[in-house]
């Protein structure tokens, strides 16, 4: 699913106009961002957890080229779904 069919799905089941939705997504991604970038959890009351992983500096074999190359440190962020979410989904299928 794409971008623009995740906006419009989530407006009409929300019953509000995607132009909305779209700000309250960006929204949500700038707080996540803002958030993460100082390593900081942001934890959604039954939804679930997104976690700053920090991976430090490291040299690596590149497996498409065979080189060895030095890799910067990165933040990425993990979800880890919360108890509700997985009733939820379990209960959907």
């Amino acid at each position: 699913m794409d971008n623009k069919t995740f906006i419009n799905t989530l407006a009409e089941r929300c019953e509000r106009q995607p132009d909305e939705i779209q700000r309250l997504t960006e929204a949500l991604a700038s707080i996540l961002r803002d958030r993460c970038s100082n390593m900081a959890t942001v934890a959604l009351p039954a939804f679930g957890n997104f976690t700053a992983v920090k991976t430090d500096e490291h040299i690596a074999t590149d497996p498409d080229s065979g080189k060895t190359m030095l890799y910067p440190p990165a933040i990425t962020l993990t979800f880890t779904p919360g108890a509700m979410l997985k009733k939820h989904i379990r209960n959907e299928r």
